[in-house]
C-alpha cells in the first residue's frame, strides 16, 4: 500500500477499486446515505457499511466534518502567518505545538522545514482582529522569534480524496 493511504503504524493493505470508489463518493459528499453510497459504488448496503467501517478502522477515513462559510460566521479575513522560533529545543517546540493549533482562530498548523518553523492558516473577523491576534498570541510568546503575516485574498481548496494513479 502506498503510505499516503494510511496513518503511521496502520496495517498496510492496498486499496482496491471498491475502496477507491467508496472514498471518492465520500469525499464528494460525506453526508451520503449508506444506501446511496452502495448504489453509487455498485455493492450491497451491508458491504458498503462494512467496507466504510473498515476504512475508518484502518485510519484511512479519519472523520467527517462540516465545512463552514468563514465569512458567514464573521471570520472573513484569512491569513498565513509564518513563525520562526527563537530556539529549536524540544521543550519550546512542544510548548508551541501544544498551544497554538488549539487557538480558536487557527484553521491549520503546518510544521515546516526551511526558513520558517511553522505556517499557520488563521481566520478572524477584521484586519484589526488579525493584528491583535498576532500580537496577543505570537509576538508576546517568548518562544517566538519572528513572524511574517500574509493576507489571503482567496482560498481555493484542493483535492482531499485519493490521488489519481
Amino acid at each position: 500500500m502506498n503510505p499516503r493511504n494510511a496513518r503511521p503504524g496502520a496495517h498496510l493493505e492496498p486499496l482496491d477499486a471498491i475502496d477507491e470508489r467508496l472514498l471518492a463518493a465520500l469525499v464528494a459528499d460525506a453526508r451520503i446515505s449508506n444506501k446511496q453510497l452502495a448504489e453509487m459504488v455498485g455493492i450491497a448496503p451491508s458491504t458498503a457499511l462494512m467496507r466504510t467501517r473498515a476504512l475508518s478502522e484502518r485510519g484511512i477515513v479519519q472523520g467527517y466534518e462540516a465545512k463552514l462559510s468563514l465569512s458567514a460566521i464573521g471570520r472573513s479575513v484569512q491569513a498565513l502567518v509564518a513563525v520562526r522560533l527563537r530556539a529549536h529545543d524540544r521543550d519550546q517546540i512542544d510548548r508551541f505545538t501544544a498551544r497554538v493549533p488549539h487557538l480558536p482562530a487557527v484553521l491549520s498548523t503546518f510544521h515546516t522545514s526551511g526558513s520558517v518553523d511553522y505556517l499557520l492558516h488563521i481566520a478572524v473577523g477584521s484586519t484589526e482582529d488579525l493584528r491583535d491576534w498576532v500580537l496577543d498570541n505570537l509576538a508576546t510568546d517568548p518562544v517566538v522569534g519572528h513572524t511574517e503575516t500574509t493576507l489571503v485574498f482567496e482560498h481555493i481548496q484542493g483535492n482531499h480524496g485519493p490521488l489519481p494513479d
